[in-house]
């Protein structure tokens, strides 16, 4: 499917970043049709001063405006954008201030008919946008899209998106997250890879201000494509980011306010005119805290050569497609043979069976309703009443009204809760084609312009005859803003735009602190991150990849990976692979398995090697000063910028170091989970989904917190990872981040096998299911009463060969409000741990077999996992062709049911005392 053409309204500032944005439009085939910007309203004579009104001073630039959302140094030069670029050029006056100085940006809250009434309700700068863009859609009324220069501010980004959003415009970031993509094939990775990337274009953009103490004065008007500069930009940041990398990284594009730059020229393609301006009649303005920037004098443009460059032949350097983590997967992958069905395997294997024809019927589906902790879970809403899908899910949206209305006094609440709290669903239809128009119903449950709506996974799937929607609800019932959020909207080269209402993650802190008021932001947490499904979307243009399975899978879990990176999760719990109705469904579920494994053993980092230092360089005038000497600042003056470490300056997933383990080299790979549905969205084949935990503590300087452990049964397995309260040894900081709440979460995976054809029928023994977890659950309390267990909220995933296992496992506590996804076959592997014997580049490793009963306890309270040994190469698992299908088709195999469950055993002295448990019929 191709990409269709955008007509684009580039946002400009004329900083470097909102000049390049447009060259990245026009190589992704869109056409800009005009320029917008927003300027600062002069200020009055009393404004300025007594001492800063002499007729050069008002002639020219005035003072820097300090905007939270705008550039406005440089901003008399904007005018000649138009010129220079051969575009229509719209501006406005920007008369609001910064109402909202959050990271988000809530337009709920902004009453436009009401708003700046007699001045006593300013509009918050952000919507000075809204009548700029308007002007430009009426005058260009072929205008869809908009685009901006973000990076890395979600402020900035949030406000375009809002307003982007609310007009119809579809909103474009090209550069967003670009330190954390893998550089383009035309260079190495480097510290300063944007800047790198503007320089082979031929951008030349000059710096106007500088805000850091670690940018000299001397660097004002040079430009941020030399590398001189950029090794001087580097120099003087790396001491204020020591351990820090990926900061610094985006600290040298000057994304916390460093510095601000003004483009002047670029390619010709794009560059009909370059602006000159006469140095000798401007002026450094020296402002507080070590600020200073340019007032600019004189301006003009001068008409660029037509001579053809190396610059205008090719288009702009764009990020690599893979990061160097699932490039190496992909690598291992692509040779992967279908594999044979094993003579064991009595699936279906995508072809319509006795038990297609079955329905789940409407008793698999019991509306649930869980209240643990902070924690309520509404699962299987339903409306079978309605006659179509779209009148069911208006059913749905006014149960969850109703339900919400009436917790809390069934629930015995202190408040009111309402779909604002809601952070994950789960939507299920009977048919994908419906999503449009129940989409558009789901949507009015959330208040508009409302920010980070819940994260969310949509499948198509065989629900019970009568119902053609299903919708399962998590929600954080503790303040908004004690939890944080990812929605991005535009399209960048990053991962996929989440336009409509669901975000692409939201983190609930999972102990809630005395103190709700501190900054979520900066508390360092435990938090679980919820995240929504991730299909093999090609984020710059959000079409569906046309590339082989194996590469959709690859890229798809990427996608999911990159998220979870952004927010910080270090673990995951489990993996799921919703796979679409196939002929292939057990060569696609093998594969995916694979991908899975191969993902979790290369890890972010494959490659470690130590940075080199390039020759000095002499060209800088300015010796090392005081600051350069108590850094050893000076031992990397005038030298070129050190090559780094493949991803050196991304967020590490999976953090193996997390886990209680002694073991050197100790790795996991969590359970796996592969879901055969009708459909998914876009027609995509896969869908990857999973729960992240976040800001886990790190051995061995903080206390262990996290465990691993896991028990194989005749039925199945049970895996499980352990977060325990946390605990300070700063009395200090135990305070400021004191828990009323000390529970111990578990995080489970249960796998099911199929019965044996032996067996007089197939059935599943729940009841002993039930009582193997709580077992292995209470085996830590051993010497005490007892525990209560409470799955707090989860998913069961069921085959259809086994449906009637669902009614079997609604009689049971642990399992009666779990969100049901009936599926025509499911398949899972119980996951891996590897153990590096020996430190060299060739290593053993133990990994786990299927036949393997019970998971033998380590000293130190993890597991240990015996089985076969394969050879270890380098950091990634790397299996001859004669033993990988052997161990794929022993570590994926099909399930009659699986089950991903939070489980939460509440501390007796926590003072969270609402605890409920409530479960009706539908």
């Amino acid at each position: 499917m191709a990409a269709e053409t955008l007509n684009v309204i580039a946002l400009i500032s004329g900083g470097k970043d909102s000049l390049y944005s447009i060259l990245h439009c026009l190589d992704n085939g869109h056409k800009v049709v005009a320029l917008a910007n927003l300027y600062p309203r002069p200020r009055s004579p009393t404004e300025r001063g007594a001492n800063d009104t002499s007729p050069e001073d008002t002639e020219g630039e005035d003072e820097d405006l300090n905007s939270f959302m705008y550039q406005t140094v440089g901003y008399s030069i904007i005018p000649l954008y138009a010129e220079c670029l051969g575009l229509p050029l719209y501006r406005r006056q920007i008369t609001g201030s910064a109402v909202q100085t959050g990271r988000y940006y809530d337009a709920s809250e902004i009453d436009l008919a009401t708003a700046d009434r007699n001045g006593l309700d300013p509009l918050d700068e952000t919507e000075d946008l809204v009548p700029l863009l308007q002007e430009v859609m009426k005058a260009h009324p072929e205008a869809n899209a908009v685009c901006s220069g973000a990076i890395l501010s979600t402020y900035q980004r949030t406000r375009v998106e809002s307003i982007a959003v609310r007009l119809g415009l579809t909103p474009l970031a090209y550069l967003w997250q670009y330190p954390a993509l893998p550089p383009p094939a035309e260079r190495m990775d480097s510290l300063t890879g944007l800047l790198d990337d503007m320089a082979a274009a031929g951008c030349d953009a000059r710096i106007v201000k500088i805000a850091s103490g670690g940018i000299k004065e001397s660097l004002l008007w040079s430009n941020v494509a030399d590398p001189r500069t950029r090794a001087r930009l580097v120099a003087g940041l790396r001491p204020f980011f020591p351990d820090h990398e990926f900061e610094l990284r985006g600290a040298v594009l000057g994304e916390g306010g460093e510095y601000e730059s003004l483009a002047v020229n670029g390619p010709n393609r794009l560059w009909k005119k370059r602006i000159v301006v006469a140095e000798e009649k401007s002026s450094t303005v020296v402002g507080d805290g070590g600020v200073c920037y340019i007032r600019l004098r004189d301006a003009r443009t001068v008409q660029n050569e037509s001579i053809s460059t190396e610059q205008d032949k090719g288009p702009v350097r764009v990020p690599g497609v893979l990061d160097p983590q699932f490039d190496t997967v992909l690598t291992r992958l692509q040779g992967l043979k279908p594999l044979p069905l094993n003579s064991t395997w009595s699936v279906t294997d995508g072809h319509t069976s006795k038990h297609d024809l079955e329905a789940f019927v409407s008793a698999s589906f019991p509306l649930g309703q869980t209240l643990t902790g902070s924690c309520l879970t509404i699962s299987n809403i339903t409306a079978p009443g309605a006659s179509t899908p779209t009148e069911q899910m208006k059913g749905i949206c006014n149960m969850v009204d109703n339900l919400l209305g009436s917790s809390a006094h069934s629930l015995r609440l202190p408040w009111t809760p309402n779909s604002s709290d809601i952070v994950f669903a789960t939507l299920l239809l009977r048919d994908m084609a419906q999503f449009g128009p129940v989409n558009s119903i789901y949507a009015t449950l959330f208040r508009a312009g409302k920010p980070n709506p819940p994260a969310r996974v949509t499948i198509a799937c065989d629900l019970p005859a009568g119902i053609d929607v299903s919708l399962n609800l998590v929600l954080d019932l503790r303040p908004r803003h004690t939890r944080r959020g990812l929605h991005v909207q535009s399209r960048s080269y990053w991962a996929p735009a989440n336009i409509g209402p669901y975000s692409q993650a939201i983190c609930v802190a999972m102990e809630t602190r005395a103190n709700p008021d501190s900054n979520v932001h900066d508390a360092g947490l435990v938090e679980l991150v919820h995240m929504a499904g991730q299909i093999p979307l090609v984020p710059q243009t959000m079409t569906v990849s046309d590339k082989s399975f194996v590469e959709q899978a690859v890229l798809s879990l990427q996608h999911l990976w990159r998220v979870a990176q952004e927010r910080g999760v270090d673990i995951w719990p489990w993996g799921i692979a919703f796979l679409k109705k196939d002929s292939a469904i057990a060569s696609h579920a093998v594969v995916a398995s694979k991908v899975w494994q191969e993902a979790n053993l290369i890890g972010t980092r494959p490659v470690s090697e130590s940075s080199t230092e390039g020759d000095s360089d002499n060209d800088d005038e300015d010796g090392p000063d005081a600051w350069d000497r108590q850094f050893n600042r000076s031992s990397l003056h005038d030298k070129k910028i050190p090559a780094t470490n493949v991803g050196g300056h991304l967020h590490i997933l999976p953090n193996h170091k997390v886990f209680k383990s002694t073991s050197i080299g100790c790795k996991f790979v969590r359970p796996f989970i592969a879901a055969e549905v009708a459909s998914l969205p876009r027609d995509a084949p896969i869908e990857w989904w999973s729960l992240g935990l976040a800001n886990l503590p790190q051995l061995p300087s903080s206390v262990p917190r996290i465990s691993a452990s896991g028990q194989h049964r005749g039925w199945g397995s049970v895996s499980i990872v352990t977060v325990l309260p946390g605990e300070h040894q700063d009395q200090e900081k135990e305070r400021e981040t004191e828990s009323i709440d000390r529970n111990t979460e578990h995080l489970v995976t249960v796998l099911m096998y199929m019965p044996n054809s032996s067996q007089e029928s197939n059935t599943l023994d729940t009841e002993t299911i039930e009582r193997d977890i709580t077992d292995m659950l209470s085996e830590r309390y051993a010497d005490t009463t007892p525990p209560s267990y409470q799955a707090v909220h989860g998913t069961a995933f069921i085959s259809a060969e086994f449906q009637s296992a669902r009614c079997k496992l609604n009689k049971h506590s642990l399992f009666s409000s779990l969100a049901v996804v009936p599926c025509k076959s499911v398949y899972g592997s119980s996951g891996l741990e590897m153990t590096i014997v020996d430190g060299h580049k060739h290593t053993e490793v133990e990994q786990r077999s299927e036949s393997t009963k019970t998971l033998n306890p380590a000293t130190d309270g993890s597991t240990s996992l015996s089985g076969g040994q394969l050879q270890e190469e380098g950091v990634s698992l790397a299996t001859s062709t004669t033993s990988s299908d052997a161990v794929l088709s022993e570590t994926c195999k099909p399930l009659a049911a699986a089950l991903t469950m939070r489980i939460t055993i509440a501390d007796p002295s926590s003072s969270s005392d609402f605890t409920r448990v409530l479960s009706s019929a539908a």
